[in-house]
């Protein structure tokens, strides 16, 4: 069993606890797959990468990599202790996150897909035109049902009226 060899490594010399022991080593697992994941990519030549990669695909690549960097360095200072409240790491990946949803806008607008919606929404003021429309068209049903409504309640009006 890996586990039992991964405790072999005189981790349990240190005066950890067992749980302990295990979250690192499911970590540690984590970690590996994530290179076997990486590893046709990071045996790729980079301007190889890249020249099969359309524009865009270049854009979400580079912002891909500079948040993974950011997190990476985040989740190191969390590790040391350091409070991040302040800490200009938080602007840079606030901005990242930024130009990943323009490119998503982008990508949308080049594939003339509905642009995303919900928690994050679009970068620049943009009419959202399908809700616009579901809108105007739910309302101008009601509407006529009111028109038809009013109409009637004049009828009935007039007809005391006489």
């Amino acid at each position: 069993n890996e586990y039992k060899s991964y405790l072999s490594l005189d981790m349990s010399d240190d005066g950890l606890p067992e749980e302990m022991v295990q979250i690192f080593y499911n970590y540690h697992e984590t970690l590996k797959g994530i290179e076997g994941l990486l590893e046709p990519y990071l045996n790729l030549p980079l301007d190889e990468m890249y020249d099969a990669l359309s524009p865009i695909e270049q854009a979400k690549s580079e912002l891909i990599t500079a948040y993974t960097v950011n997190s990476l360095y985040w989740s190191f200072l969390t590790t040391q202790g350091v409070k991040l409240e302040g800490n200009p790491l938080k602007k840079e990946m606030e901005r990242i996150q930024m130009y990943m949803r323009k490119v998503k806008l982008l990508e949308c607008e080049l594939k003339k897909e509905r642009p995303p919606t919900g928690h994050n929404p679009p970068v620049n003021q943009t009419i959202d035109t399908y809700a616009a429309a579901r809108f105007i068209r739910r309302n101008l049903g009601k509407e006529k049902s009111m028109t038809e409504k009013l109409n009637e309640a004049e009828s009935t009006a007039s007809n005391t009226e006489t």
